[in-house]
């Protein structure tokens, strides 16, 4: 076998084991059971902004306006 499909062979298995050995150290530890965590969660984040303000990424929905339309007055 060619040299250069062997050291290609190795790099993919030992590419495979990297990703397999950082999954496994880095998944979450014990899974969190709690329904309401997330409810929670956003009530938190919330909280964090001031009453009755709003992101800029926010959508308004903007009603008919009537005061753009001209009547015909003749």
């Amino acid at each position: 076998m060619n040299s250069s499909l062997v050291f290609l062979f190795g790099a993919m298995i030992m590419a495979g084991l990297g990703s397999t050995l950082v999954w496994l150290l880095s998944r979450p530890r014990k899974h969190n059971v709690d329904p309401d965590e997330f409810r929670r969660t956003l009530r938190k984040l919330n909280r964090d902004q001031h009453p009755g303000s709003y992101s800029s990424s926010a959508v308004r929905i903007i009603g008919d306006d009537e005061t753009g339309k001209t009547e015909n007055s003749s």
